[in-house]
């Protein structure tokens, strides 16, 4: 069952499908149109009627494009995704590269009223005019990839910095020039500099190889599309046959350079790295014929899902931020986990960054944990601690460590016994939810004089200098999220009036927080009243005494506990009492089971709060890497909590479908 003092929710999968665009400066970046199945226009994928008519209060927002690739489609899908999740109504359109095309359809969205326009524009000044006209019309503009030169018109624009998308494969460049060519490159590229997002990757790039004093540049051309981009490197390779390394800005550029290659007979001779990343360019770099060695890209899906939630977030009259970086993640040749995790998941997995929320650590770059040994410590099996493990092993796989995944059972003499033991293997980091705050302290203190590295995540100890960092999800906000949708149901279908009972879990450090959160909500309330607050976080223990909290208290009419644990109990209770449509329950923690509560026409459970274990894993091994890699990290680090309610049907079923690995809205 379960009890955990910082506990589950959806692991929140950053998502990258990473293939061309981007634009730190506002203008278009191109990627291989040539190959990719065309994205809907906007004439397309619009209603038959002329009017964005709108259901109720529903937000219309039109999601543009301005080309049809994978990464533009992609994108697409990030809006998609989170319009149907927010349930608003989402118009794609594409401009096809084309100015007066997207001042039509522009002018077509303020015709029809929508509400908002979220758009990477084709011209950073071009495209002023007409999306002025629709701030002006009262329409809200957030941007993404690329964005108009004028203040004022944008609410938002998310971008990836296209710096990064070159030094980072500079980097990776370097290290393959000092480990393979003796420090020695001749080197080509390809370029896409008439867009004003590509230079800054091309810079970036130089800057990490010319570095080397055994490095050359001896061509740089234009070529983005592939099918015209392959001649010109093929031509690049005969004119200058002392080339042993080629670099291309952009998708279409990289896989001309590939093909060129291949086709020149140079396979073992020149090596390849580029921008963006599709199944292509995986298949590519895991060939044979180890031409393509890595490439790096962006998060569209990530880009796009923001983007859409951003929107809403300032139509809603929040703050949000000016500019907003969308991560680069970097995949090389022999990284399979990596890369076979991003053709199976579509490139919806999480990789070496973190998800967006507050606390959300920034990118990380390739790390390697090859030759560490570490251990992954819970305190007990449920479905919460068991994804925190799975996202450490997702890690370990990922960057080459061995894991040894451990559970203390809520036992302290076996937590000591454990990390003794810990010591005697020489284990280089502990990963650990300490069962206690103070009495947890000697053993870790006794493994950090050790020279091991001890990371906590969920709960830690008191005493500071054992952890170099300690991940967790602010308890006060699991119980505030679920109090806030309390105080909404008990407003519109209980006329302000609630008798409540509680389920806690007060004995464990984290557990008070979570009720005070609650509370503070639900207590604001002049119609609320709090009859019962007792024990139980165990669901076969809690279930009898949530029973006889019911009977004791007949006139209780919504249930709250602390835990999974506690809340399943509650359900059941009610269930059991034959209460359903008179007592309701709001919950803490979200899994499958809760998703069958959620969704069945029983009525009981109405919301669940939780966190995002599988992220938690996953950052804690990746934090951990990089406090022993040397550099400095947060000493608190803040995973996020999520609301799933009744209702939200395709949120939870995407929970479900993807085994709660999934970008979900951060409230």
């Amino acid at each position: 069952m379960n009890l955990k003092r910082y506990l589950p929710v959806v692991a929140l999968v950053l998502i990258l499908v990473l293939v061309v665009t981007g634009c730190a400066a506002p203008a278009a970046a191109p990627a291989d149109t040539g190959s990719q199945a065309a994205a809907p226009t906007a004439e397309q994928a619009a209603p038959a009627d002329t009017e964005a008519a709108s259901e109720g209060d529903k937000p219309v927002i039109a999601g543009v494009v301005f080309q049809s690739d994978t990464f533009m489609q992609t994108v697409q899908n990030g809006l998609q995704a989170a319009a149907d999740e927010a349930g608003v109504e989402l118009i794609l359109g594409n401009t096809e590269n084309d100015l007066a095309k997207e001042t039509s359809m522009i002018d077509d969205y303020i015709t029809r009223g929508v509400d908002a326009i979220v758009i990477t524009p084709i011209s950073a000044d071009g495209s002023v005019a007409a999306l002025k006209k629709a701030k002006e019309a009262g329409i809200t503009i957030v941007c993404f990839n690329t964005c108009v030169s004028e203040d004022g018109i944008a609410s938002a624009f998310l971008v990836t910095k296209n710096e990064d998308l070159g030094s980072t494969t500079g980097a990776a460049a370097v290290k393959f020039i000092n480990e393979k060519l003796d420090g020695k490159a001749v080197i080509g590229l390809l370029n896409c500099d008439q867009f004003e997002g590509c230079p800054p990757r091309k810079e970036g790039f130089l800057a990490e190889v010319s570095a080397l004093p055994g490095v050359e540049v001896v061509a740089d051309q234009a070529g983005w599309i592939a099918d015209d981009a392959l001649p010109v490197s093929e031509a690049m390779l005969e004119a200058n046959p002392t080339i042993n390394v080629l670099w291309a800005a952009n998708e279409g550029g990289t896989v001309a350079h590939a093909l060129a290659v291949q086709s020149s007979g140079l396979a073992d001779q020149v090596f390849v790295f580029g921008t963006d990343m599709n199944n292509q360019m995986a298949q590519m770099l895991q060939a044979d014929d180890d031409i393509l060695q890595g490439v790096t890209g962006q998060a569209p899906f990530q880009m796009g899902y923001d983007a859409l939630n951003t929107t809403l977030s300032a139509l809603a009259g929040e703050d949000v931020s000016a500019v907003q970086n969308t991560p680069t993640i970097y995949f090389g040749r022999g990284d399979d986990e990596m890369i076979n995790r991003f053709v199976e998941t579509e490139g919806n997995a999480v990789f070496e960054t973190s998800a967006a929320g507050e606390g959300a650590m920034d990118e990380m770059p390739a790390m390697s944990g090859e030759g560490l040994t570490v251990a992954g410590v819970v305190f007990q099996s449920d479905t919460f601690m068991q994804t925190v493990q799975n996202g450490m092993q997702a890690a370990a796989d990922e960057t080459g460590a061995d894991l040894i995944l451990g559970n203390t059972e809520n036992d302290l003499a076996k937590e000591t016994s454990m990390i003794d033991d810990y010591i005697t293997r020489g284990v280089d980091a502990i990963l650990i939810t300490p069962i206690s705050a103070d009495g947890s302290v000697a053993a870790l203190k006794k493994a950090k004089e050790a020279g091991i590295t001890i990371i906590c995540f969920n709960t830690c100890v008191s005493e500071d200098g054992i952890a170099d960092a300690f991940l967790v999800t602010k308890n006060e906000d699991l119980g505030s999220t679920t109090g806030a949708a309390a105080v909404k149901f008990i407003n519109e279908n209980l006329d302000g009036k609630a008798v409540i009972g509680l389920l806690n879990c007060d004995q464990f450090e984290g557990c008070p927080p979570r009720k005070e959160g609650f509370l503070a909500e639900v207590t604001a309330l002049p119609g609320v009243e709090v009859v019962a607050d007792q024990a139980g976080w165990i669901a076969d223990d809690a279930l009898p005494v949530s029973e006889a909290m019911l009977e004791a208290n007949p006139t209780i009419n919504l249930l709250w506990a602390a835990n999974e644990g506690g809340t399943v109990a509650h359900a059941l209770a009610v269930q059991s009492s034959g209460l359903a449509d008179q007592v309701f329950v709001f919950g803490t923690d979200m899994n499958n089971q809760m998703a069958q509560m959620l969704q069945a026409d029983d009525d009981i459970l109405q919301g669940v709060t939780g966190q995002a274990p599988y992220q938690m894993g996953y950052d804690t091994f990746m934090t951990m890497l990089k406090v022993m890699g040397g550099e400095t990290v947060d000493a608190v680090i803040n995973t996020p909590t999520i609301y799933f309610g009744r209702g939200d049907d395709e949120m939870i079923n995407r929970f479900v479908e993807t085994e709660g690995n999934a970008v979900f809205e951060i409230k």
